[in-house]
């Protein structure tokens, strides 16, 4: 409790957090997260990818350019906090990073509550054929809703990509 009292303080700005458990299937998961990028851009929300490398990074770069013909999703690949502000709406990094005005995080690899905690919303991915993924997002549940966080579950649909509102 204290460590998250003092990470409240220091790095500030945690918010009250909704988090969207999305299953699909281990190979659908990234253009399943190209949709979810692409539904809050189209909101008008800035966008946080967070993945575990620079290559998934690079990977998700070029996804984002071509998974959808009729859409545009000005982004940007960071690797370090930067000292001047970011105009791009949606920033794909290769690991962990808080940078301030970006209000929805997409985490295409494990992050901690404390991590996604810093978003209003936060988008997390479970493996339907992961039974290792599949606990792990079970642990993640259990902590946010001991935290007191918004929940929701989107269950897979075959055929039928999760749009949630």
């Amino acid at each position: 409790q204290a460590q998250r009292e003092d990470a409240r303080v220091v790095e500030g700005n945690l918010m009250t957090t909704t988090l969207l458990f999305i299953e699909t299937r281990s190979a659908d998961k990234r253009m399943v997260l190209c949709q979810q990028v692409e539904r809050f851009y189209e909101k008008g929300q800035r966008v946080l990818v967070v993945t575990d490398s620079t290559l998934a990074a690079q990977h998700l770069d070029l996804m984002l350019w071509t998974f959808s013909q009729p859409s545009f999703i000005p982004h940007r690949v960071v690797a370090a906090s930067l000292d001047t502000p970011l105009v791009e709406p949606v920033i794909v990094v290769p690991s962990p990073l808080v940078i301030h005005g970006y209000e929805v995080l997409v985490a295409d690899s494990r992050v901690t509550l404390d991590f996604l905690q810093h978003f209003s919303t936060a988008v997390l991915f479970v493996l339907t054929d992961d039974p290792n993924q599949r606990q792990d997002s079970r642990l993640l549940w259990q902590g946010a809703r001991d935290r007191g966080l918004a929940l929701q579950h989107i269950p897979y649909s075959p055929g039928n990509s999760p749009r949630s509102s």
